[in-house]
Parts: structure tokens; sequence; C-alpha cells
């Protein structure tokens, strides 16, 4: 297992990272739709925010998971702030399937109007992103 143990590494913070970045897109991308003008820009817009959420999002979200699953042991990572990460990390989890609820609700729309307040959506990430770095870079003692 000693041997694997960069890789897990490279491929946790490799999907992180993909993961992340998603997190703060689609909330940019649900924003745009009710600024769509035409049935061509409406469709290149689905096609885009399926892709990002489909393709790119939910497979570096399960691999990030995973592996920072499989280095818990290894690197003996039992802190009480493992804990406040793994929450936090959740809570994550939760906001990407939010951001799929939302796709949902935004492809099966047929009116424009509403969906101003999904550019806000980007303060999510913009709280949870940095304070789990945080967490796995200081690795503060909690009482």
């Amino acid at each position: 297992m000693a041997d694997l143990l960069p890789w897990i590494k490279f491929a946790h913070l490799s999907a992180l990272l993909a993961w992340c970045a998603t997190l703060f897109a689609l909330p940019v991308l649900l924003a745009l739709y009710p600024q769509t003008v035409g049935g061509v820009d409406r469709r290149n817009l689905r096609a885009a925010t399926r892709f990002t959420y489909i393709a790119v999002a939910s497979p570096a979200a399960v691999i990030a998971v995973v592996s920072g699953t499989a280095l818990i042991h290894p690197t003996a990572s039992y802190g009480g702030w493992l804990l406040a990460k793994l929450t936090l990390v959740t809570a994550m989890v939760f906001f990407h399937a939010a951001c799929g609820k939302l796709m949902l609700h935004q492809h099966d729309r047929r009116q424009r109007g509403g969906g101003r307040w999904q550019g806000w959506l980007a303060l999510v990430p913009s709280a949870l992103v940095p304070v789990v770095l945080w967490l796995v870079l200081a690795q503060p003692r909690f009482a």
C-alpha cells in the first residue's frame, strides 16, 4: 500500500481540483439560463451544463471521495479536524446534488425569467472550499 500512496494522493488532489472548479462553474452556468435568447443558445448552454455536471463534476467527486477515504488509514489522519473536514465535504456533496437538481429544473423550464439568485450560489463553494483546504493544511486541534 505504501507504494500506491503517492498515486492515491495524486488522484485525490487532481479529482478534488476538478470537482471544486466545477462547484464554482455550475452556479454560473445555471445563472446564464435566463439570459439565453434563442433555442440554439439554450441548447448549447444545456449541453455545456450537462457536460460539466455529468462528465466532469460527478466523476471527479466520486474519485475525490473514494481516494480521500482510502487515504485516511495509511496517513493516520484521525484528528478532530478530520470530522470537521468530512462534515464540510458532505456539505459539498449536497451542494453538488442541489446543482444537479437545479440543472434538471432549468432544463425542464420553457420560459425565461427568474434565476438571478443562482449566481449567488457561487458563494457556497466560496465558503466551503477554502475552509476545507485550511482544515487539511492546518490540521487544528479541537478541544
